[in-house]
């Protein structure tokens, strides 16, 4: 596996357990469909929510909110929107969240200096 997707799977589930320790009922993991991929859905209260996840191992690329613009928040709502139409039970409300992991550049090292993982959460992302 690259590095890239170790990553990226690693991101993903740091944003399972924080948004899971925030009240979050996780459904899905990488929900598929012909048209993309959700990150992550949940459950937070009376809402469904579609997460994308964005992990960094540090911001020379930027910070990882910037990699999520109007054209890919166009295609979150869309994928959400065909979830429900395919979720059994009542019409529920939904939005996106965008949740950034900022990890530490070396896992050995932060292992031993005890540096954590930086979670950041946007709720109700819209282009």
């Amino acid at each position: 596996m690259r590095a890239e997707d170790r990553t990226g799977l690693l991101g993903e589930e740091i944003a399972a357990d924080h948004l899971a320790e925030a009240g979050h009922l996780i459904l899905e993991r990488r929900w598929r469909s012909t048209r993309g991929e959700l990150d992550l859905v949940t459950i937070d209260g009376d809402e469904l929510v579609a997460v994308e996840v964005k992990t960094r191992r540090g911001l020379g690329y930027g910070h990882p909110f910037e990699a999520v613009g109007p054209q890919k928040l166009h295609r979150l709502h869309r994928l959400l929107a065909e979830y429900v139409s395919g979720y059994p039970g009542p019409r529920i409300r939904r939005r996106v969240d965008v949740v950034s992991v900022l990890l530490p550049p070396d896992d050995a090292r932060a292992a031993e200096d005890g540096t954590r993982p930086r979670v950041e959460h946007l709720r109700d992302v819209r282009p």
